[in-house]
């Protein structure tokens, strides 16, 4: 076969691909969400004449085609298997494998964030806590942490000693030293429940609390976390445990945003896109929780991002009530309209995530 036939048969079966590539996208039914990424994807956007001339139309015509491509996420995995074996990338998206488990490179040291978390912090102070209040916070390492290799990390020293210096007013219960890589799920940011005993602990001794401890442990459901879809190669699942006995599972849980009664584990996120949200039914603005068996008659006001959410069911036995606030989905300012912080124990727990990242909170 001469050079000129060959020539002649690439290009034809080039645009043979091409085509048959642009018909088949043009047939595929336009996906609504993205399971392995969580996210809504791009649909065909609305046309106007202002949004042409503007630019948005194409902006988003070409997130359109992005997202809506046909066998998208085959071609997702097929990029980041290339980078890594072919390349040897270290990472993509900034995440990594490392010792089975996948991490992200948490990087760089956002100083104005944390000084934006000390900041909102400190406005809860002056406006709702007095001298009646005990007050802790509490710094929730991500995986990064416990990665003994190169990737590029955050400053964590620098980032503790901020808040203690902006926070004098509230205890520091340090637990980096409670925890390590294997508290944490292989494929997700967030830390396993039955490896948080080390955690409770260590705040039970700081908070004066007496909690036993004594918990069955049970298997609910096998997942994959967020860093799965963000990673798109070939891993293991993890599995979703909660720890429970007669305590936990009598107390109950108000939901202010729903105005209804739950219990501690909501059953029914075990078929949801994300399984964490199992406990305390995930993100939620403002929960209560009251323990009819309580073995002291304490009250618990927790600040907290999505950590809180597989922590404080182990902190119900030493509390006859707790509310549970996430000032990322309510704004301090009303607070005092739900909340009356008198007399009360309160915890801050916030991931290295969210400081280093705090634009989200309100």
């Amino acid at each position: 076969m001469s050079d000129k036939v060959k020539n002649v048969v690439v290009t034809i079966s080039f645009l043979f691909v091409i085509i048959i590539m642009l018909v088949a996208n043009i047939l595929k039914k336009d996906t609504e969400v993205s399971l392995t990424e969580r996210r809504k994807l791009q649909q065909f956007p609305e046309f106007s004449i202002e949004k042409l001339l503007k630019g948005d139309f194409f902006e988003k015509i070409e997130k359109y085609t992005m997202d809506q491509f046909i066998e998208r996420e085959a071609f997702r995995s097929l990029k980041t298997n290339i980078e890594m074996k072919v390349f040897k990338k270290q990472d993509s998206n900034n995440i990594y494998k490392y010792d089975e488990k996948l991490i992200e490179q948490i990087y760089p040291f956002n100083e104005k964030s944390v000084a934006n978390m000390i900041k909102k912090m400190n406005e809860i102070n002056q406006k709702y806590l007095n001298e009646t209040n005990k007050v802790y916070y509490m710094i929730v390492p991500d995986k990064n942490y416990f990665a003994n290799n190169n990737h590029l990390k955050l400053d964590y020293q620098k980032l503790q000693s901020m808040l203690e210096d902006g926070l004098e007013w509230a205890k520091y219960i340090n637990i980096f030293d409670c925890l390590d890589l294997s508290c944490y799920y292989a494929t997700d940011s967030h830390w396993k429940q039955e490896r948080l005993q080390n955690v409770v602990d260590k705040i039970a001794v700081n908070m004066d609390l007496k909690i036993e401890g004594k918990y069955e442990e049970k298997k609910l459901v096998d997942f994959k976390g967020v860093y799965a879809g963000q990673f798109p190669i070939e891993i293991g699942s993890d599995e979703i445990r909660i720890l429970t006995n007669e305590v936990i599972e009598n107390c109950t849980v108000y939901n202010h945003e729903t105005g209804k009664e739950t219990k501690i584990y909501d059953m029914s996120k075990k078929n949801a896109p994300d399984k964490y949200d199992i406990y305390l039914s995930g993100a939620t603005p403002l929960l209560t929780i009251e323990n009819p068996k309580a073995n002291q008659n304490k009250e618990l006001i927790v600040f907290r991002d999505s950590y809180g959410s597989s922590l404080v069911p182990l902190l119900v036995e030493g509390y006859r009530k707790i509310t549970v606030i996430d000032t990322r989905y309510i704004s301090p300012k009303i607070l005092g309209e739900y909340v009356e912080f008198g007399n009360k124990d309160v915890l801050f727990i916030y991931s290295t995530l969210l400081i280093n990242n705090s634009i989200s909170l309100k």
